[in-house]
């Protein structure tokens, strides 16, 4: 019988020995510093951005007197400028870490765990964010807060795409990621379907939509942040892939359906009481398994999740999103 070696890891505990004390900080520098903190986002995406603003007000009841600085990139400052809780918005490249004697980077936190716990599923990441942080959410208030002004905007965008009477309902059918985006049936059925309801279907996305503009239905596209989000808050419903779109949404309690394929729908809506949940089906019995492109079922795209989605699901969802949230 062959001899098998194996490593053998002692049990030993190590220690390492702890990080110098800087002892060259001054009391009035450590009086300036010791109640500020930073969390930094080194990247976007925009859902991402939105789902950051659920950690701050819990920050601020931690540490009541605290200063709460958020880094990201510029292009998205905009999308927090409004939050209450935020005390200053500082792009990645200004910041400087050794102004504070307490920051976290946030920009890898997800996917290291989202992978690492693949294909299960339990944490929004807002609360992923969180616990890297060092605690644990209770709010989970994104707190958008826009103005008249902004509001009145988002209106006037709103009505002058509109082409027939009835509740607005804002389809947003594209993602970053293509393989969450609608195929071209999930999407005329949804509209048509719209339609037979007597609502007034406006495409939103930050280009044109080729299915809709090819089939002449409205498209709104090319909107600064804040008008994009003045348009989502006007809309009266919203049918959604897992994008900036959703989670802005459900940031503003509106009505929607939310499509997802290889991502988790009750995990990633869990604090969107307002949002019907579609899941694409999968033929390992995952309830998303965050990791697409190394499929065991298939090499083909799109991926069963979502080539498999009958457009009937969707037609439901929606359905029941009118019955549940009457306008």
């Amino acid at each position: 019988m062959p001899v098998i070696k194996q490593k053998v890891k002692s049990r030993r505990a190590t220690y390492r020995r702890p990080q110098k004390i800087d002892r060259n900080l001054s009391i009035q520098d450590y009086a300036a510093k010791r109640n500020k903190v930073l969390i930094f986002r080194g990247c976007g995406g925009l859902g991402d951005i939105m789902m950051h603003r659920m950690m701050f007000e819990d920050i601020k009841l931690l540490m009541p007197d605290a200063e709460i600085h958020f880094s990201c990139p510029h292009q998205y400052h905009d999308a927090v400028k409004d939050h209450p809780y935020v005390d200053r918005i500082l792009t990645v490249d200004e910041v400087n870490r050794n102004d504070y004697l307490i920051s976290y980077n946030t920009t890898t936190a997800c996917g290291r765990y989202e992978m690492k716990i693949s294909p299960l599923s339990d944490k929004h990441r807002s609360d992923i964010w969180a616990n890297h942080c060092g605690f644990n959410l209770t709010k989970h208030n994104m707190h958008i807060k826009l103005t008249e002004e902004e509001k009145r905007e988002g209106k006037e965008i709103l009505e002058r795409e509109r082409n027939r009477s009835g509740p607005i309902v804002l389809i947003c059918p594209i993602s970053a990621m293509q393989n969450k985006n609608l195929l071209g049936n999930h999407l005329n059925d949804s509209i048509n379907h719209l339609i037979e309801k007597n609502c007034c279907p406006i495409g939103l996305h930050n280009t044109p939509v080729p299915e809709m503009v090819r089939k002449n239905h409205p498209v709104i596209y090319g909107l600064k942040l804040r008008q994009w989000m003045s348009v989502m808050n006007e809309a009266d419903y919203v049918v959604s892939v897992d994008t900036a779109h959703l989670h802005c949404a459900g940031g503003l309690n509106k009505p929607m359906v939310g499509i997802f394929t290889f991502v988790n729908a009750s995990t990633y809506c869990k604090y969107y009481p307002n949002c019907i949940q579609v899941q694409g089906p999968c033929p390992a019995n995952q309830a998303g398994c965050y990791n697409w492109g190394a499929c065991p079922l298939t090499k083909l795209n799109p991926k069963p999740c979502l080539s498999e989605l009958a457009s009937k699901r969707i037609l439901s969802g929606i359905d029941e999103m009118m019955e549940k949230f009457p306008i």
